[in-house]
């Protein structure tokens, strides 16, 4: 079960979380997400270095920028959710 939501940084832990709607959930090295890219989601494995970044379709690397918000599909079971600290 694909779910579309926002990845958004958290400056304060310096991870990214995926939102959908009102639930949080954590973002990983190693996770595949779906990210949308001029309206067409591709396939990108979010990795870390000295920054974040992700590979699409396993040929394509780029650095995510902490202040931009992402649209995502995430496959549901493979994340974990968390309380919000507000």
């Amino acid at each position: 079960m694909m779910k579309r939501g926002i990845l958004v940084f958290d400056h304060n832990h310096e991870v990214w979380n995926v939102w959908i709607g009102q639930n949080a959930y954590w973002v990983e090295q190693g996770q595949t997400i779906e990210l949308r890219i001029k309206n067409q989601y591709y396939q990108a494995f979010v990795e870390k270095d000295f920054d974040w970044f992700v590979t699409l379709d396993k040929e394509v690397s780029f650095s995510l920028r902490p202040y931009e918000v992402y649209k995502v599909k995430i496959f549901l079971p493979y994340f974990q959710p968390f309380e919000a600290p507000f």
